[in-house]
């Protein structure tokens, strides 16, 4: 036999009549109220919603192209988890901001092994990175690709960690500007330069890569002052 408790006091309740759309009514001797059950099925719905989530079948391929599922688990789409605190200090850690559409991005904070935090926005900016860094406690380096607003929100949220541009990254600006089939002797150079800078492991060779770089400069200062110019002159 089918026992109805009282949303109220908790006790059993008796059938009392039905309303005109058909639902059972039921009545508390207690309270004295009346009311109709109604069936709460947001548990069953977030686990056909969760499956779908982290399985292979498309919406397309459910019955109705997915229409009926997505009315059934739209209030699903609602929820963002907000990662917890990270309390543990790291040595080292990695950001990085992923654009999944025009205006939506993720910007991601990881160690060596996990994702320790997420932050949801528009676009990449201090105020979002600074949302981000609050919530994890502050390392010893952090690692970035010089995205827009890191640097500020570094120094406000994490002042005594030490900020690093990501070699991978200075290499890719570096080959934006050289092409990967430089016209001058520059050029090359420093393309080479940046090639073997992704092979650095030690000080020793970081120092040595940082001496060839100040000859570079030196060599190719004129050069350099002369594009500069060039530059500046077909501007105006």
């Amino acid at each position: 036999m089918t026992h109805v408790l009282c949303p109220v006091c908790g006790c059993n309740c008796t059938k009392y009549g039905k309303t005109k759309a058909g639902s059972q009514r039921w009545n508390c001797s207690q309270c004295s109220i009346t009311f109709t059950q109604t069936i709460d099925s947001s548990a069953k719905q977030l686990q056909i919603f969760l499956k779908w989530l982290f399985g292979k079948q498309t919406q397309k391929e459910m019955s109705g192209e997915g229409r009926t599922f997505r009315r059934k688990t739209s209030q699903f789409w609602e929820i963002w988890p907000l990662p917890p605190l990270i309390e543990e200090k790291r040595d080292v850690l990695y950001v990085d901001g992923i654009y999944l559409a025009k205006k939506a991005c993720v910007l991601i904070c990881c160690d060596e092994e996990h994702v320790l935090g997420w932050y949801l926005c528009r676009q990449e900016h201090s105020g979002a990175w600074i949302s981000l860094l609050k919530r994890i406690a502050a390392p010893k380096i952090v690692v970035s690709d010089g995205g827009t607003g890191f640097s500020k929100a570094v120094k406000k949220v994490w002042p005594h960690t030490r900020h690093q541009r990501c070699i991978f990254h200075v290499f890719s600006q570096i080959k934006r500007y050289t092409t990967g089939r430089p016209q001058t002797a520059a050029g090359y150079e420093l393309l080479v330069l940046a090639r073997d800078l992704l092979q650095v492991k030690t000080k020793p060779e970081m120092n040595r890569l940082f001496d060839r770089f100040i000859d570079w400069m030196k060599k190719y200062n004129q050069f350099l002052q002369d594009r500069k110019s060039t530059r500046l002159n077909s501007s105006h």
